[in-house]
């Protein structure tokens, strides 16, 4: 319910943002929900970007890469792209969508596949 509250005033308020992101944050600490912010401004941001027909795509890759040479293939205008850099998966690369579908071409996928 905060999500769709802080969404709803951030899309039809007459205020800005700052304002409104202000006055949000005092209302979660008055509630003593002020720990769950976090949270609820991931879930915020997934829903402002469903609503827009977006997404947020994080590309996992084990080092520093140019990553917008495999996000031509995932990414379009309004998505929101993020780098995370994992030695873990040794070689490779993961594409993670709005935290719920992941594509997993790393070498440590393809080792674990084997044994």
């Amino acid at each position: 319910m905060y999500a769709e509250a802080l969404i709803n005033s951030i899309l039809y308020a007459k205020a800005d943002t700052k304002n409104i992101t202000r006055n949000f944050l005092k209302f979660l600490d008055q509630n003593g929900d002020i720990k769950k912010a976090p949270q609820i401004v991931a879930l915020a941001e997934s829903l402002l970007l469903k609503k827009a027909g977006n997404k947020k795509i994080i590309l996992e890759t084990a080092r520093k890469t140019d990553v917008k040479r495999f996000a031509g293939a995932f990414v379009k205008k309004g998505d929101i792209l993020e780098e995370k850099i994992n030695p873990g998966i040794v070689a490779g690369i993961k594409v993670i969508i709005d935290n719920e579908e992941q594509l997993d071409f790393s070498l440590l996928k393809k080792l674990e596949n084997l044994f």
